[in-house]
This record gives C-alpha cells, structure tokens and sequence, in this order.
C-alpha cells in the first residue's frame, strides 16, 4: 500500500523537511563566483529527492528556484 506524499504548502514548511547545503557555484562568473556561496541544494528527507540551483548570483533566489523544482518533481 503506498501512502502518497504530502508536501507543505508553506515554503517554510517545506524547508524543515529538507537538509538545505549552500557551495560555490562552478562555470562562468568571474570573481564574484568564486568568493560567495550562491549554489543551492535541498535534499527532502522524506523522498530522498535533491535538486540543486546555482543560476542566480543571489542565494535566495536560488533557494526559491529550487523550492519550485522540488514542488515540480
């Protein structure tokens, strides 16, 4: 029988479930890049799904876009 998964509706919600890891992003960006943690990971602990973001140079953005894509998956 499986239970189907419930995801918050709240970001904040959502992110007490998930183990959040900040790195520095790869590729092109020049000095800013390598200095600041931007990249963004979110593991849900309760699927085992990760999506990462490093798109943005803003960390917050970066969360957001990866609290989407952790909706969408």
């Amino acid at each position: 029988m499986n239970n189907p998964i419930t995801i918050p509706d709240s970001d904040e919600e959502l992110l007490k479930e998930c183990d959040v890891n900040t790195f520095r992003a790869s590729g092109k960006g020049g000095q800013h890049l390598n200095k600041t943690e931007t990249a963004i990971r979110l593991k849900h602990i309760p699927t085992g799904t990760v999506v990462t973001c490093q798109d943005e140079r803003s960390q917050y953005r970066n969360k957001q876009k990866c609290l989407t894509r952790l909706r969408v998956k």
